[in-house]
């Protein structure tokens, strides 16, 4: 299968293997390769690789301010390919977003935050 990696996974929106949101695909993971062609290893998803596409500074900001949220953090989230499928308009995975941290940024900011605005509810 055949796929412009612009145009049809970046930015693109992530579902999970039950239909709900895992964000947007923020970055693409490309292996180079002595003397072969180049190979997609993964895709990255959250605020670090949307960070580090803006201003490496600000994704190095994010990265420790990620590691915060528990052990194994302050890394991108990264996708294997092999997990990945393609379908306009979203990009489907055949993994659960629940109990990823994937989800984490959002639901500490919902948490912490949203749920303090009077009008937000």
């Amino acid at each position: 299968m055949r796929i412009s990696l612009v145009k049809d996974l970046l930015d693109k929106q992530l579902l999970d293997a039950n239909g709900q949101n895992a964000g947007k695909v923020d970055g693409i993971v490309i292996e180079l390769r002595d003397g072969e062609p180049a190979r997609v290893r993964h895709i990255e998803v959250g605020p670090i690789t949307l960070a580090r596409r803006v201003n490496h500074r600000l994704g190095a900001w994010i990265a420790r301010l990620d590691r915060r949220f528990g052990r194994g953090r302050g890394e991108p989230i990264r996708i294997p390919i092999s997990r990945v499928i393609p379908d306009s308009p979203a990009v489907r995975m055949d993994l659960v977003v629940d109990g990823t941290p994937i989800m984490a940024f959002e639901d500490w900011l919902r948490r912490k935050i949203v749920k303090r605005i009077p009008w937000s509810s």
